[in-house]
Order: structure tokens, then sequence, then C-alpha cells
């Protein structure tokens, strides 16, 4: 799918910078396996106690996810956090300000959490009116569906993403499915793809098919491609100004049938953290057939869309992934 001449350059680029080092668990793959498997043991352990989330208000739930964030989640990730947002900004982002943002990330990855586990544990009760109370930009959404070549939903690490296609498929009743990522563990990519369905959102795992022929039916196909991609997956790109890869899946498959890219987000509130605003920005069009430069270029002017939105409301992105390969 992916040419010989993005392979060469990826591949160029990246001999040249000195070889990061790996993260423990990515030295030893049966010891992460075993790790993600426990992840996935202990959701279903998670699933027989939903009482008190279910009783108590979500006012208090969501007070004890911020306390109990700052006691085991902000420990872990203060550090890479911190490290990626002064290699991201610079000298403009200072200890104090890293520190708060750091606390704030911590708190909305809890958060997140939480909000999954009303999303798909508590579905029957689940109310999208309570939880995204307002919507910008829907014709963005529309409008790009009149051209009959379906869209993608590109977002990145944002809020609780998860929801995002569940309001498509629940709320505005558009079909298709989101573009994942297998999990090290084959039991937490089961459960994932599980609770996606009880929404009615498939998930495609190396399906180019499957996705192609949900474009031609005019559906609507999500994918986050912020993270730091695979050599093989990815492109040369910038964020915040410095080198990184990047998927391209979404802007080749859309130069395959000319399906506009919608750039969206999900802001979570400051007083009412249960509660969302869902952005649109105008779509990103791809022509049929580009030659690989507009790809490339396509791909980075998803990303300044991003950059520019995590900028406003930095809190709210996953900033201690291993985005620019600092460690």
């Amino acid at each position: 799918m992916f040419s010989s001449l993005t392979s060469l350059t990826v591949q160029t680029v990246f001999n040249m910078s000195k070889k990061s080092k790996r993260s423990f668990l990515s030295r030893h793959p049966k010891l992460k396996k075993i790790v993600y498997s426990f992840y996935g043991i202990l959701i279903i352990f998670l699933i027989i106690l939903p009482v008190p989330l279910f009783i108590l208000p979500k006012k208090y739930v969501y007070k004890l996810s911020r306390f109990l964030s700052q006691l085991f989640v902000f420990p872990f990730i203060r550090e890479k956090t911190i490290k990626n947002l002064k290699y991201a900004y610079g000298g403009r982002m200072t200890d104090f300000r890293a520190n708060a943002i750091a606390k704030k990330c911590a708190a909305n990855l809890l958060f997140s959490a939480v909000d999954c586990y009303y999303l798909w544990f508590f579905k029957p009760f689940y109310n999208f009116d309570n939880i995204i109370i307002e919507v910008k930009n829907t014709n963005c959404v529309y409008d790009s569906l009149k051209k009959k070549n379906g869209i993608f939903v590109a977002t990145p690490h944002y809020g609780c993403f998860e929801i995002i296609p569940a309001f498509f498929a629940m709320k505005l009743n558009l079909t298709g499915g989101v573009i994942a990522r297998k999990f090290p563990s084959d039991l937490l990519t089961w459960l994932n793809r599980k609770a996606r369905q009880l929404h009615k959102v498939p998930s495609f795992y190396d399906e180019a098919r499957a996705i192609l022929k949900n474009l031609r039916s005019n559906n609507v196909i999500g994918i986050l491609p912020d993270l730091n991609a695979k050599k093989r997956l990815g492109i040369p790109s910038s964020f915040f100004g410095k080198e990184t890869l990047t998927l391209d899946i979404h802007v080749r498959l859309a130069s395959q049938t000319g399906a506009p890219i919608v750039p969206a987000f999900i802001n979570r509130h400051v007083s009412k953290p249960w509660q969302y605003t869902m952005i649109f920005y105008p779509p990103v069009c791809v022509d049929k057939k580009v030659p690989q430069e507009i790809i490339s270029k396509k791909v980075q002017e998803i990303n300044d869309i991003f950059e520019e939105h995590i900028k406003c409301y930095p809190s709210g992105w996953i900033w201690f992934h291993n985005k620019w390969k600092l460690w």
C-alpha cells in the first residue's frame, strides 16, 4: 500500500538520527503481553463493581477521580509529560505551567476512564444529550457527506475520544466504524472491540478493503492519527515544529475514494467534567490519485489543525506518549 519512495525516505531520516532507548516493556514483549493481559482481567473485574458509580452523583465521582489521579496517575506521567511539554514549547513552557498541565492531564486520563465506564457499562442509561451539550459546525459533517464518498473523522487522543464514534452511531444515526490499533494483549483487544460494538461501532484492524467498502457506501470512518507512527506506517512530518512520524493511511485511502477528512475535537467542561462540547473543523479534501508530495502536505495540514487546537486547550491531550521519541 505504501510506496517504496516513502519507505526509503523514512528509513533515511531515521537512520541519520540517534537511536532512542526503548522502554522496558518494549524490550520484553512477553512481559508486555502479560501486563496488558492483566489490564484486561482488571477490566473484567471492574465490570462487576458498577454499583458505586451508579449510585453516587457524578459530581462526587469526578471529584474522587481527580483526587485519585493526583495520588496514583500524576506521579507516573509527570516526568514524561513535562519533558514533552518543554520540548514542544521550548523556553515558553515554565516549570510551574508544565507541572500544572501535567496535573490536569492526569485528571483528564482518569476522567476519561470514568467516561468509558458510563459509556459502556451503563449503556441503557446513557443519555448523549446530557453528555454532549453543544455541537459546533455540524455542517462540516453533513456537507461532506453530500459528496457521497464517505468521510473520515480524524481526532487526536484528546478527552474521551471513544464518545465520538458512539455519538455518530447512536445520536446522529451515521454508520461506519473506527480504524483501531491492536493491544499487545488479545484479551484487551477483544474487550475493546466488544465495548465499541455496544454502540454499533465496529473496529477495523488492518482491514483496508472493509474501510474502502464503508467509504464507498457513504459511511463515516474514525481515526486517531496523532501518536507517533511505526516506520512502515508513517511518513515524516512535524508537530509543534518538531520532527515526528505520522500515520497517512487515512489520507491515502481518501485519495482513492475522494472522502473528505473532517478534524474533530471533544472539549471537556471545567465545572462539569462529564460534559463536553464537540467541535468540527472544515474538511481537508484530497483529490484522487495524488502524488506522494500531496499526501505529505495533507498529513501536515491535519497535524497543524490538531496543533492549533491543542495549543488553545493543552491539558486535554495525552502528553505522556513518546510522540517525539525522547526516551
